[in-house]
């Protein structure tokens, strides 16, 4: 019998900082978006709203090794979302969802 990971604890997870690695792009797969200087960027702020943030149980943002506006995101049902924004534009570049169904299996419970 398989177990999965409860939605919680991949909450609790991400809220620790764990980055699994079904949850970030592939090494290969990297997303650049800009040489612009950082003063021509849309803010933050800005880039949260664009991304609907507020649509999200949890988000984390950074600025990406590409120069995107990078978000990891985490909805209701444990869907866990990955967004590259285009720092200028704010265009989506990338958008990739992991459902929570997806979620990585946890081994066997030891018998007690």
């Amino acid at each position: 019998m398989r177990h999965h990971t409860p939605a919680w604890l991949l909450t609790m997870a991400f809220l620790a900082g764990a980055s699994p690695v079904a949850w970030a792009s592939a090494p290969q797969e990297k997303v650049f978006c800009t040489d612009a200087p950082r003063t021509q960027w849309i803010p933050e702020a800005e880039a949260r709203e664009r991304f609907g943030a507020s649509r999200y149980v949890l988000v984390k943002y950074k600025v990406s090794k590409g120069n995107c506006h990078e978000f990891y995101a985490v909805d209701a049902q444990g869907t866990v979302v990955e967004t590259y924004m285009h720092p200028v534009t704010g265009e989506t570049v990338r958008t990739t969802r992991i459902p929570a169904s997806a979620s990585p299996a946890t081994p066997p419970r030891a018998p007690q």
